[in-house]
């Protein structure tokens, strides 16, 4: 799909009062399922296959399997299913085996329509982000995928934790700055509560990403993600408790809580039958 026609679709329904929505897919089913409610990108990567066989999120951050690999699987599975919503290759840019501009025209011939940046080097910090950056698996290797993804007309929608991690990324030329404010919380193998910000913190933080990223490209868009905005009810509150904040990004808080309690629900409710 054209970047410019996402483009215009999608702030015109942001002129229009409602929010962009955009949704991780680890299956086909998510993926339709996510369409049927009317998302409006949808993103594949390694931590969706993860998610969906009852795991962590974070596992996809981890040598666990080939994250490019991974996504493309997913990819030959949701590209097919999906008949009108734009779908999102998740991208690892530090991969040490593939050239990123021979990847993402590849990328880009197999029907997707944009990228992120996952999994991503600002997942982590302190001592480890800093011995992984002096031997070149970098933050910037993310910003400079994102900059020849939006050279071949990629839509992009890259993850940033800080407000510099965000403006490189603006200058980079990304469309949506998703302002990640960590692993979310909740359900079976959600991030524990304790030690995530506040949904106030993460307000702060998700305006100060956005002004920053805008201060620099005010034609950029900026939506939140992560943390403890879980709920419809929590991206209700931060998009209320902001300024400017275009949407929500939602991956566990799209496709793996609602799976939860949807099954644990039904097979509650067969189990209730009396004979």
């Amino acid at each position: 799909m054209d970047r410019k026609e996402i483009l215009k679709r999608l702030r015109e329904k942001v002129a229009a009062g409602r929010p962009i929505v955009g949704t991780g897919a680890g299956t086909g089913l998510s993926a339709k399922s996510e369409e049927a409610g009317g998302t409006d990108l949808i993103i594949v990567y390694n931590s969706g296959w993860f998610r969906m066989q009852g795991l962590p999120s974070v596992c996809g951050n981890f040598p666990l399997g080939d994250a490019n690999s991974i996504m493309l699987e997913l990819g030959r599975v949701v590209l097919p299913v999906v008949k009108k919503t734009p779908v999102l290759a998740g991208i690892f840019a530090n991969d040490p085996f593939r050239d990123m501009h021979v990847f993402l025209k590849q990328v880009k011939e197999l029907g997707f329509s944009g990228v992120q940046n996952f999994p991503t080097v600002g997942t982590y910090t302190d001592v480890y982000r800093q011995n992984i950056e002096s031997v070149g698996i970098s933050y910037d290797k993310e910003v400079e995928m994102v900059h020849i993804a939006h050279e071949l007309d990629l839509l992009t929608t890259p993850y940033a934790y800080t407000i510099q991690e965000a403006e490189k990324m603006a200058r980079a030329g990304a469309d949506i700055v998703v302002a990640h404010c960590r692993g979310t919380v909740g359900g079976m193998v959600g991030v524990a509560k304790d030690g995530i910000m506040t949904i106030d913190e993460a307000c702060k933080k998700v305006q100060d990403i956005h002004d920053a990223v805008t201060a620099i490209n005010p034609e950029a868009m900026v939506i939140c993600h992560g943390g403890p905005i879980a709920t419809p009810e929590d991206a209700a509150y931060v998009l209320g408790h902001t300024k400017g904040v275009a949407g929500f990004y939602g991956a566990s808080s799209a496709e793996r809580l609602p799976v939860e309690k949807a099954i644990k629900a039904q097979v509650e409710a067969f189990g209730a039958i009396a004979l």
